[in-house]
């Protein structure tokens, strides 16, 4: 995937999608909103916006997030995958609710209230832009298209596309051997650190479990072989093979047992 384009129902969370996959792969991102709107609530023209998406379109490399239901077929004519987040109104609404008061990047203003207008897009999307869509969709058949239903499975879908299988490498903060810095009697048995560079959720670097050495390590390099995804905190972690061996589940279960057995999750591999 070099040219991608995410659509969906406003309030679907395709800007924070985005962001994550730019994170995970170093694409090139691009907010539509930031480019066709100004921080006063005033726009450029059309034939600006135009002329601007087009250059980007021209470029090697990009993830484009916005709906911009007009610009669907030169998007999708130019990108090689379309990531459509085919998501229930309800959890639209839910979306544009829970982003009023909240700085957005990919926004150039903060929403002070629910916006008539984007309600009444919501309520409309299904009838009246899906189907314009599907219909592109359908006449372009060569391009790439990834269908998401929910977030917990875009979530799930992007650690699958950009994570598992990746190789990685970082800094181990809590070697082998050593104890947990406010609870003591936790003992490390496994090495313990985070990815360089890489952010996660809970806006640190992202937290690796690492596997395959015996010894307390500073730094590491391996390949990422599962993620341990919490489902009572926004704290997923991250399983690193340092060789070329595999686990089975139970093994890596056991291994982190000493610390997720405080919270609930699922092993995803």
């Amino acid at each position: 995937m070099q040219k991608a384009i995410i659509v969906g129902c406003s309030g679907s969370g395709k800007s924070t999608l985005s962001r994550k996959i730019h994170t995970l792969t170093g694409l090139p991102l691009y907010h539509l909103d930031n480019i066709f709107w100004r921080a006063d609530k005033t726009h450029i023209s059309r034939e600006e916006f135009g002329g601007k998406l087009a250059e980007i379109l021209h470029r090697d490399s990009w993830i484009l997030d916005g709906d911009y239901n007009r610009t669907y077929e030169p998007r999708i004519a130019a990108c090689d995958t379309v990531i459509f987040l085919d998501y229930a109104e309800e959890v639209c609404m839910e979306g544009i609710t829970n982003r009023v008061g909240q700085k957005r990047e990919d926004m150039p203003w903060v929403e002070e209230k629910v916006d008539p207008e984007l309600v009444e897009l919501v309520k409309e999307f299904d009838k009246k832009h899906k189907p314009k869509l599907l219909a592109l969709l359908a006449k372009y058949p060569e391009k790439r298209v990834v269908t998401l239903h929910s977030r917990d499975e875009a979530y799930k879908w992007m650690l699958k596309e950009f994570v598992i299988g990746a190789t990685v490498e970082g800094h181990v903060d809590r070697p082998l051997g050593t104890a947990h810095p406010d609870y003591p009697t936790m003992v490390y048995p496994i090495n313990y650190g985070y990815v360089d560079g890489i952010m996660a959720e809970d806006d640190e670097e992202q937290d690796v479990y690492i596997l395959g050495s015996d010894k307390p390590l500073t730094t590491y390099k391996g390949e990422i072989i599962a993620v341990y995804h919490r489902t009572n905190d926004n704290e997923d972690k991250w399983i690193v093979s340092l060789g070329d061996r595999d686990y089975a589940d139970e093994e890596i279960l056991e291994a982190i047992h000493f610390q997720e057995k405080y919270f609930e999750g699922e092993l995803l591999r």
